[in-house]
């Protein structure tokens, strides 16, 4: 079992980009304006785009937005243990893991190669809307 521990302290909120590539690195950065400036614009349908230029290639985005009332939140993860059975049948309750908050954001910048990420066939963008849609159902 999880259990989501906020923070005492305001958590701050931060930029969730999605990008095109392998990096092997999974965390925050101390991204200067030297090396990421993504140029948002937006248009009358509160739809938001954003262009940025990773290594030399430009890089197209989509900027989705979470409705409003609702957060995201940025978790450490964490290394399930195997389960003794043994032990599970004599104790009934499961382990509780509390993870501790560490950012929120409210959009999300999926960004492809050249073009902009389409509603209905990129995956990130299309399971966030399928997150918002099943989040939203009673």
């Amino acid at each position: 079992m999880l259990a989501i521990k906020k923070s005492e302290k305001s958590t701050p909120s931060c930029a969730v980009n999605v990008l095109p590539c392998r990096i092997q690195h999974n965390g925050p950065v101390n991204a200067s304006t030297r090396h990421w400036t993504p140029e948002v614009s937006s248009d009358s349908n509160e739809n938001s785009t954003s262009t940025a230029y990773f290594r030399g290639r430009k890089l197209n985005g989509k900027v989705v937005s979470l409705p409003d009332g609702y957060t995201d939140t940025i978790l450490p993860t964490t290394t399930p243990t195997p389960l003794d059975h043994e032990q599970e049948e004599q104790d009934s309750t499961p382990e509780t893991k509390v993870l501790q908050e560490v950012a929120t954001f409210d959009k999300i910048a999926v960004y492809g190669h050249e073009v902009q990420p389409d509603a209905q066939e990129d995956v990130y963008v299309k399971g966030i809307n399928e997150w918002i849609g099943l989040a939203g159902a009673k």
